[in-house]
């Protein structure tokens, strides 16, 4: 099978731990559940129906795992919290309406754009966003 032979799309780094351990779990399934969809995408005999419930598991963890974090540094004097909640819904806003999309229409969906979507919001989201309000959390 050719799936065999397809390598992780984000491969994990310890640099993406931000030392929380709830958080850091959740980045990590975030990123485990990115190289499923992969997986899908790029796999030869996977339906629209296979890769449609990979995105849908991906939106309820995306939506699971911002109401945890933001659970966390709400409680916290993290100074940004306003503007990181803006930016943790336009993610679910744009994760739910690729999910909508595809189910409507999946070869309307470009998925190396949204692949590479992703990709980019999870390395750069848990690097530099994610990593402001550590400092502020008793961890």
């Amino acid at each position: 099978m050719e799936n065999g032979g397809i390598s992780m799309f984000i491969q994990w780094k310890d640099d993406y731990l931000v030392g929380h351990k709830l958080i850091d779990f959740d980045h990590q399934m975030l990123v485990a559940m990115t190289n499923e969809l992969f997986k899908r995408v790029q796999g030869h005999t996977e339906t629209d129906e296979d890769v449609a419930q990979a995105i849908a598991a991906l939106v309820n963890y995306v939506n699971r795992h911002f109401a945890r974090e933001e659970a966390i540094f709400l409680d916290s004097a993290y100074p940004d919290k306003q503007v990181h909640l803006r930016k943790h819904r336009e993610i679910a806003k744009t994760v739910s309406d690729i999910a909508a999309a595809y189910t409507a229409d999946p070869s309307a969906i470009n998925m190396d754009e949204v692949m590479e979507f992703l990709r980019v919001w999870l390395t750069n989201h848990i690097m530099h966003t994610d990593q402001a309000y550590i400092p502020y959390l008793d961890t």
